[in-house]
């Protein structure tokens, strides 16, 4: 993406080479956009409890199947809790008392699900750290740490204990989160209600900035990981609002997704880091080990790099302009003729 310099990457136009119009997606990849974006033409409350309810008969769909695929399953049950969590959070300002419960109640029900699965996480870190210097180095050094990997994830299956018995309290947590959404009621005008919500994108945006500053002072980890999760919220929220102007707010949720994922796999790096810190004889002989770490901080160094360049474009706006320009275009799509209504005879 082109740079620029002192102006927030809204685009004014135009589609990014590497997005296809949403006319070309196959149905289910429009479904899953759609399931995720709010109508800016209905009142607020009615427009996020419709959105979350698709997040929470998906999460239900994807954790009620049989054990084929289970794995995967909770792998998809877990992204729509994160989305939920994404969600509620932008009612902070408008109702906090809902917001603060509820992101509480779908973070526990993640956990439930996320011993194998961040297993996993760390297999696949491995993984893409051998790619990233294929070529340049060729050591068995990367086998002798997955397979100390794989016999951890084994372990944590055998700890999880039955998937169906995980799956259900998730399945709880899910219901009872579709109770509290029934009652959802912000009791404001419509005005009133898109200015507490976009006080909620100001709040996560405003936050980011200060992670973004924090991390480059220190370079810590923890940072980083918490850097990550406002962007992955920014991402959310984007692409929560993405209906206010398809053209201008698809490209930026995507330069989020893409700061996101590179901060994520620097997380998994740094979990790993630690992990084989901190019991280096499970992972084999020492200069295995000591191949690898070098590698992870090589790497490390060049996701951090990435992430904090495109972040530093991302909330180059002040939190109160970014959120004004928001506002302004949820004020124009709400007067918007519906694309989907009939015509007038």
């Amino acid at each position: 993406m082109r740079r620029r310099s002192g102006r927030h990457p809204i685009r004014r136009g135009g589609t990014p080479k590497d997005r296809r119009p949403f006319s070309t997606l196959g149905p289910s990849a429009a479904e899953e956009i759609m399931a995720y974006r709010i109508d800016p033409r209905a009142p607020v409350d009615i427009a996020l409890r419709r959105t979350a309810q698709k997040q929470i008969d998906k999460a239900v769909r994807d954790l009620s199947g049989g054990d084929e695929g289970r794995h995967e399953a909770v792998h998809e049950a877990r992204k729509r809790l994160k989305k939920l969590r994404g969600l509620v959070r932008l009612l902070r300002e408008a109702d906090p008392s809902f917001a603060g419960a509820e992101n509480a109640r779908y973070r526990e029900a993640g956990r439930t699900l996320s011993g194998v699965r961040d297993r996993t996480a760390l297999i696949e870190a491995l993984d893409g750290l051998e790619g990233r210097f294929a070529g340049e180095v060729d050591s068995p050094s990367f086998a002798v740490v997955r397979t100390a990997l794989e016999l951890k994830r084994e372990a944590a299956v055998e700890a999880q204990g039955s998937a169906r018995d995980v799956a259900a309290e998730a399945l709880g947590s899910l219901e009872a989160g579709r109770s509290r959404l029934d009652a959802l009621a912000l009791g404001q005008g419509r005005r009133r209600n898109r200015v507490r919500v976009v006080a909620g994108v100001e709040a996560n945006y405003r936050r980011a900035r200060r992670d973004l500053a924090a991390a480059r002072a220190s370079n810590r980890a923890e940072d980083f990981h918490d850097l990550r999760k406002r962007i992955k919220y920014l991402g959310m929220h984007l692409k929560l609002l993405e209906g206010l102007w398809p053209a201008a707010l698809a490209p930026l949720r995507e330069e989020a997704d893409r700061a996101a994922e590179a901060l994520g796999r620097d997380h998994d790096y740094a979990v790993l880091h630690a992990e084989m810190l901190a019991d280096p004889r499970s992972f084999g002989a020492r200069a295995d080990l000591d191949v690898v770490l070098a590698l992870l901080d090589r790497h490390q160094a060049e996701l951090r790099a990435e992430a904090a360049e495109t972040c530093g474009r991302l909330l180059s706006d002040k939190p109160g302009a970014f959120a004004a320009r928001i506002a302004r275009l949820w004020q124009l799509a709400a007067k918007a003729p519906d694309p989907a209504a009939p015509a007038a005879p």
